[in-house]
């Protein structure tokens, strides 16, 4: 817990109301409730800003005759809540062995493990060599956890789920933000993982935990090896994601789909329910509409890509050409 006078102090920032004001969390702008420390960064919010329960924001200047609650005003709203995101992150100290505090339910253990204080695993519950699991975690029921994997603080999984070997659950998202000198400053994600029961994860796959809010892989769902997982993705019941496929932060993916292989999702979008997308594809747009999808050129000898790759560069000026032709054809 902070005052929002510390933090205020912390980046330099002008504070508008009591600097006596406990902080103990941060949240959205949608989500925040009192105690809680939130952001806005442009006027696009500027609604949320005005009704928004938290006790305070990080705004800059422009934004501050919005703003109905206490108030910490930057220049640069992003990179001071980046800075921001550090002091409320939860200290881990990695012990030898099982925490006092830590209730197993019996479970089997194999040798050189480290598991947390205040986790819980659950009845018939097997953990392989080497594994991490760090505080406040929770595993379910009749769940196999394979050697060498590592489930981070705050993690919650399900009864009977499946995690292979080196798979990393909760790491830090990928977030970071720019200062003036053009230095990154990286984002202390403050959410959680949270999967559901009767999933699959395989090996070396990484899911990230949550920027705020939590990262959710709904029951059912199935993971191939080397599957990335950003911040914040929502996965819906039983969709399956071959190998290789990496999603970005903040897409949500709907139930029954099915994602080939080496697929790349951008980040912030929506997939619908019951879509399949063929491997190596790149969906760089929301999909609404149900139904097989591809996103990639077909395979060809080389010399011939080379040739194509050329016209493709030049298809803006070839229609702004015809374009002209047409206009001059229609006024004859």
């Amino acid at each position: 817990m902070h005052t929002l006078g510390e933090i205020a102090k912390l980046v330099n920032a002008e504070l508008v109301g009591d600097g006596e004001l406990k902080i103990t969390s941060l949240a959205s702008i949608d989500c925040a409730k009192s105690d809680q420390l939130s952001y806005v960064v442009s006027e696009k919010y500027q609604e949320q800003l005005s009704s928004t329960q938290a006790s305070a924001v990080i705004i800059s200047k422009s934004l501050q005759k919005y703003c109905n609650t206490s108030a910490i005003i930057v220049e640069d709203v992003y990179l001071a809540f980046a800075q921001i995101t550090h002091l409320f992150k939860p200290k881990v100290i990695h012990i030898s062995g099982i925490h006092a505090s830590a209730d197993t339910h019996n479970a089997t253990i194999a040798p050189n493990c480290c598991i947390g204080k205040n986790t819980s695993l659950g009845i018939n519950t097997i953990i392989g060599a080497n594994t991490i699991i760090e505080d406040n975690s929770s595993i379910g029921d009749n769940c196999i956890i394979g050697s060498n994997v590592s489930i981070l603080q705050g993690s919650t999984i399900g009864n009977n789920t499946v995690i292979e070997s080196g798979a990393v659950i909760g790491s830090e998202g990928f977030g970071n933000a720019r200062d003036k000198h053009k230095h990154w400053h990286s984002i202390a994600h403050l959410g959680n993982v949270i999967i559901g029961d009767r999933v699959n994860i395989g090996a070396n796959t990484t899911i990230d935990r949550g920027t705020l809010e939590d990262t959710h892989i709904h029951q059912g769902v199935r993971l191939d090896n080397l599957v990335h997982i950003a911040h914040n993705v929502i996965i819906g019941e039983d969709t399956a994601i071959a190998a290789c496929t990496g999603i970005a932060g903040s897409t949500q993916i709907g139930k029954r789909c099915m994602i080939g292989g080496m697929v790349g999702v951008v980040g912030h979008l929506s997939i619908c329910d019951d879509v399949i997308v063929n491997a190596k594809s790149t969906i760089d747009k929301n999909i609404t509409v149900a139904g097989m999808y591809t996103g990639i050129m077909p395979l060809m000898p080389h010399k011939k890509w080379q040739i194509i790759g050329v016209w493709l560069t030049k298809l803006d000026k070839i229609t702004q050409y015809l374009n002209i032709k047409l206009s001059h054809l229609k006024g004859k």
